[in-house]
């Protein structure tokens, strides 16, 4: 895989900053989360795809190997956070009871900890938590999405097909109303569908600008009355046509070298993404006036950004190197083991 240069296309920068259009979402008034998210599963879908080919294929058991590798990957974490999220919510008396309710007390405990089905939970202690679920979803088909897409591009618009229809089948807390974005992401790494710098540029300048315009729509209204801001508020659709337009962009900086600082900032999108919700909660960046909110919601940044390094250092770092050399020892081929892996930053 060769890899260009833009160091201004930084890919840890973009999932830093996916991760914070998530935190000004759960904060401010631009709903931009959805598109976020959106793009992260962009990005998922081309780094498993790329991951699985280069790697875990060539490994003994490759599925199981896989599967084993991405929930040592995102799960320890997960269950940190989810053990912050209600250690903070019963600190401040929010926490709820689940008396009287085993098979209640038995999901909250499975998907706070393995993940999957936190999306259908009747109650979410960490909110963005849901998107893991997805992504989780996403690992038990991804090999079958792989193999379909790898064959024909086309096998694509199955992924959209499914993406519209399983709403209205009961599979809205599935992943198959987002499968066609992971998809994207596979379909992009399987054919070297690579964006050229213009078309890339061009996406991320036409994003900002629909931004910029959306912006001065928000202040406009919001000067002449403070009241109605909320009905300038993004809709799903608007969230779409935003993911969509920056995917090229996306697309693009996974073609650009990483350096250790771009991986770290990488690492810590994912902490900082879970880590959010509970810091916001607990500081109560949703109260007073807005000059109080904005100190606070600055503050909120710094403490978890501390934290998220913290985290990244002592917890997710050594894991990660654990979970690195058990992948390489199961591979069957004599390639410089942990290569592929090294230059994932999923």
């Amino acid at each position: 895989m060769a890899f260009g240069t833009d160091k201004f296309a930084s890919p840890g920068a973009l999932r830093m900053a996916l991760a914070f259009a998530v935190f000004v979402h759960h904060t401010t008034a631009f709903n931009l989360g959805m598109s976020a998210v959106l793009i992260f599963f962009v990005l998922s879908g081309y780094w498993v795809a790329t991951m699985w080919n280069k790697t875990y294929s060539k490994t003994s058991l490759s599925y199981f190997t896989f599967l084993v590798s991405r929930l040592w990957r995102v799960a320890p974490v997960f269950a940190l956070c989810s053990g912050i999220a209600w250690a903070l919510l019963w600190w401040r008396g929010q926490a709820p009871e689940f008396a009287g309710s085993l098979a209640g007390v038995a999901h909250q405990l499975f998907s706070n900890v393995l993940i999957l089905g936190y999306n259908s939970l009747t109650y979410q202690a960490n909110v963005p938590g849901w998107s893991l679920d997805m992504e989780m979803q996403f690992y038990l088909v991804a090999p079958v999405v792989i193999f379909l897409v790898s064959r024909n591009v086309l096998a694509l618009l199955g992924c959209v097909a499914l993406s519209l229809v399983a709403p209205r089948f009961g599979g809205a807390a599935t992943v198959l109303p987002f499968l066609y974005f992971f998809g994207i992401g596979v379909a992009a790494a399987t054919h070297e569908l690579a964006p050229s710098r213009r078309l890339a540029y061009g996406s991320l300048i036409a994003t900002f600008a629909l931004l910029l315009v959306y912006a001065a729509l928000y202040f406009k209204a919001f000067a002449a009355d403070p009241s109605q801001h909320q009905l300038l508020a993004f809709s799903s659709k608007a969230n779409l046509l935003i993911a969509v337009m920056m995917t090229p962009w996306a697309i693009y900086t996974t073609k650009q070298k990483s350096g250790a600082t771009d991986r770290m900032f990488g690492d810590l999108s994912y902490i900082f993404y879970l880590l959010h919700w509970s810091v916001i909660g607990a500081l109560g960046t949703g109260e007073g006036s807005y000059a109080d909110r904005f100190v606070l919601c600055a503050e909120a940044v710094v403490v978890i950004m501390v934290i998220s390094w913290l985290i990244w250092l002592l917890f997710d770092r050594p894991i990660g190197r654990v979970r690195a050399s058990w992948v390489s020892g199961r591979r069957l081929m004599d390639e410089p083991a942990g290569v592929a892996i090294a230059a994932m930053p999923a």
